[in-house]
């Protein structure tokens, strides 16, 4: 599995270099949790090769039956989408088209690396006795029936409360929920040439005092001599066409050039120069809106292609029950962002669109499981609810593997990624 996955990694690296992308901080996150990702794949393919083991079968038939059976599941779950991809590819402009590209060239590759690299290696290693039996620890024990459908009028209630909260938290904060991709306003990365610590209230305080009406700012990092005085302002102020010249009055001169005038005197030299601008984005209020229209435009025609396929792969049903369980994903998240106050910018964007790919991967894998179990099931008298419990429960130990490695890497991206993307 570590194998195809390292595998994985360099074949969307070089699709990237063939495509003259450029890797951003945000890009490299996105290859990280892409091949995080990519090992439900694996994870797939060795519960059903346990399940064959398991029926009496001998390892090479269970490895033979394993990736067969489960290629259908992934390429099930991957199709879908690679469909959404393509959608947001053509509707989807800047960083969402980008984010498009690097998805399909992540959901090809690892559908690759999963189907090709890992059977060639488990072959190889099979067929030359190297090894011979799997011995594989089981998180969830067979005949585990966990009744979750007879606990669904609480959790339903229970999300739609959460659900409820969150999106009327996420309105009453308005266009404060929105980041200056999408707002009028102004990003500013900048270092003070100080000796002394600069406290944010200091710089909070200067900027308000200076005729700003609505600084927000952070510090970027701590104790590092490289980051020192390192802050990230955003300021509801605007500036279509910048122009630094010390010589214009203050009225005339960019957003940037009048922060550098107004925190030149807590630098050293209390010269503007001093407040060294490392990255400045500014937008105005039709741009903003018009990213914004772009973003949902984009996402409201992903939803409906993702119906039309599942309901070509699947039936009508399956498909609006699954738009549903990712609508329920991306509000949950988005109602936790307001409540922590944090703005929704591109690659939050990005993200959100991640979750979508996510939620409906997940989904299609216990649905191929349902399909699977109506047919076997089918005239011996079975309740559909005892089906549907049954496929949740043969395919939770999936569910519980593929979570916890995606979880290890966004922990690990939260903890080293940085400010850019935390």
């Amino acid at each position: 599995a570590v194998g195809a996955l390292a595998m994985n990694a360099i074949l969307i690296i070089a699709a990237l270099a063939y495509f003259n992308l450029t890797l951003t901080l945000p890009g490299i996150a996105g290859l990280v949790l892409t091949v995080g990702m990519a090992v439900d794949a694996n994870v797939l393919i060795f519960e059903r090769i346990r399940e064959e083991i398991r029926n009496g079968h001998s390892l090479l038939a269970s490895i033979d039956s394993g990736f067969s059976r489960a290629a259908v599941t992934i390429l099930d779950a991957n199709i879908t989408t690679l469909i959404a991809a393509a959608v947001l590819m053509q509707f989807g402009t800047g960083p969402i088209e980008g984010f498009a590209i690097t998805l399909s060239v992540g959901v090809i590759t690892s559908v690759f690396s999963a189907l090709v690299v890992s059977r060639a290696i488990i072959d190889f290693l099979a067929g030359r006795k190297l090894i011979t039996q799997l011995n594989m620890f089981s998180i969830i024990k067979p005949n585990t029936h966990i009744p979750f459908l007879q606990k669904r009028t609480i959790t339903t209630a229970c999300s739609v409360i959460a659900i409820l909260l969150g999106m009327g938290l996420f309105t009453y904060r308005g266009s404060d929920n929105f980041g200056v991709d999408f707002t009028e306003g102004t990003n500013i990365n900048l270092v003070l040439r100080a000796e002394q610590d600069i406290n944010a209230e200091t710089i909070l305080s200067t900027l308000v005092s200076s005729g700003f009406s609505t600084p927000v700012m952070q510090k970027v990092g701590a104790g590092s001599e490289e980051q020192h005085n390192h802050f990230l302002i955003r300021l509801s102020e605007s500036e279509e066409t910048p122009a630094f010249n010390a010589d214009e009055s203050l009225e005339d001169i960019t957003v940037a050039g009048r922060v550098q005038q107004s925190l030149a005197s807590l630098t050293d030299s209390a010269a503007p120069e001093a407040v060294e601008l490392q990255e400045v984005q500014t937008v105005g209020p039709s741009v903003g809106k018009q990213l914004r229209n772009d973003a949902i435009k984009a996402v409201i025609f992903a939803l409906i292609f993702i119906v039309v396929s599942l309901t070509i792969r699947f039936e009508w049903k399956y498909a609006i029950a699954a738009v549903i369980a990712l609508m329920h994903d991306v509000l949950i998240t988005l109602g936790c962002f307001a409540l922590f106050e944090r703005q929704i910018t591109m690659p939050v964007i990005a993200a959100i669109l991640t979750i979508i790919g996510y939620s409906l991967n997940d989904t299609i894998v216990v649905f191929d499981r349902i399909r699977e179990s109506l047919q076997t099931h089918r005239g011996r008298g079975y309740k559909l609810i005892d089906i549907l419990n049954t496929a949740i429960n043969e395919t939770l130990g999936r569910t519980l593997l593929t979570s916890t490695t995606t979880l290890f890497v966004t922990v690990v991206l939260l903890i080293f990624g940085g400010d850019a993307i935390w």
